[in-house]
This record gives structure tokens, sequence and C-alpha cells, in this order.
């Protein structure tokens, strides 16, 4: 889903537009426009931090016996967290997991020396902040299921002084579409027989 479509469903949703696109030019909705980059981004965030990380990757090739350490709040903009380090080693043949990486105070990934070759680490990001200028095509980097939300929550929070109801209707919308997302998952996919039939 991309800003300008969040921005079209946001005006849609507080009846401010019934076509399919936006007149730049209407003073009635400015206002609503230039409010919408601070809620959108109260609402990634939102997501983001309840459960809905976007992941990014990075490589790293190890060929000395010392000990690296990777800055990775320094090394990459969009660096969020890593919880337990998730490190492969890249093989011409194989993705092999490596398990000798320590994380350090949240943001430093240590390989020891006996760590050699090219490893691929996983982290959590934010996306990019919306700022006023971001152009109406940039998809919003994260999952479709989670950005479809957005539009709630910008809706529930740029329409209180108009209409608290609706407002309020478009917040609870959102808090339910969250709770559904982070809904832990059930049951299991593996079982082991008890009676010995198999």
């Amino acid at each position: 889903m991309t800003w300008g479509e969040i921005k079209l469903t946001t005006l849609q949703k507080m009846f401010s537009s019934d076509g399919t696109s936006i007149d730049v030019n209407d003073e009635s909705i400015k206002e609503y426009i230039n409010s919408m980059p601070a809620a959108a981004n109260e609402a990634v965030r939102m997501l983001v931090t309840a459960g809905i990380p976007v992941r990014n990757k990075d490589l790293v090739d190890k060929t000395e016996d010392t000990p690296l350490i990777i800055d990775l709040a320094e090394k990459h903009a969009d660096f969020w967290r890593m919880e337990q380090p998730e490190v492969y080693l890249m093989t011409e043949t194989d993705v092999e997991p490596y398990s000798g990486c320590e994380l350090l105070g949240g943001r430093y990934l240590r390989f020891p020396g006996t760590a050699k070759g090219t490893f691929e680490y996983w982290y959590d990001a934010m996306p990019p902040a919306i700022e006023q200028n971001t152009p109406d095509n940039t998809e919003i980097a994260i999952a479709q299921e989670a950005v479809v939300l957005i539009p709630l929550y910008m809706a529930g929070e740029l329409y209180k002084d108009d209409d608290l109801s609706t407002a309020t209707y478009y917040r609870n919308e959102f808090e339910a579409g969250l709770a559904l997302l982070k809904k832990p998952v059930t049951g299991t996919s593996k079982f082991t027989s008890t009676t010995g039939w198999w």
C-alpha cells in the first residue's frame, strides 16, 4: 500500500473525498493532509513495536582471527533492535545457522575470533519516517496485513475535533485489527502418540 493510497483511504473514511484521487487545491482538506505524516508515523511505530517488525539483513565477511564487533545502530540507519542473534554461515552450497555470536548492549553484534567466512545476520528495522514531502508512490515497508490498519488510526486521530464518535469508532477498529495481528498461534503441527498405536 502506498503513501498516496493511505492518504486517500483516510480522507474517504473522514468523508473528505469521494473520488479516486486527492485534490491538492482543496482548501477543506489541507489541514488534514498537513497532519497526516505525524499520525501515520505514530501508527507505524505502534504496529512495529506491537510485534509486526520489519526484518532486514546484511552480510559480513570475516577472515581475521580476532573478534569482530559490529555497531548495528551505527551501521544501519533503520536499526531498531536485535533480540536473540539470528546469524547464518553462507557457503557455496548451503546456509547454516551460526550460534557463536553475542549481542552486547542491545546493539553490538560480536563475532568470535574463531568465526570465519561470509555471514548473514538479521535484525528488526524501523521503517523510514513519513515526511510532508514523501512521494505518494512510496510503499510503506511493513507487512501488508498491518499497513491496511494505518488509515484507521489516522482517521481516528485526525477526525477527533470534527466527529468524536466516528473517530472513536475508527480507533476501536484499529485496536481490534492490531489485536488480531498479535493473536498468538494456537495448536501445533506436531503431535506425539501417547497410546503407542503407531
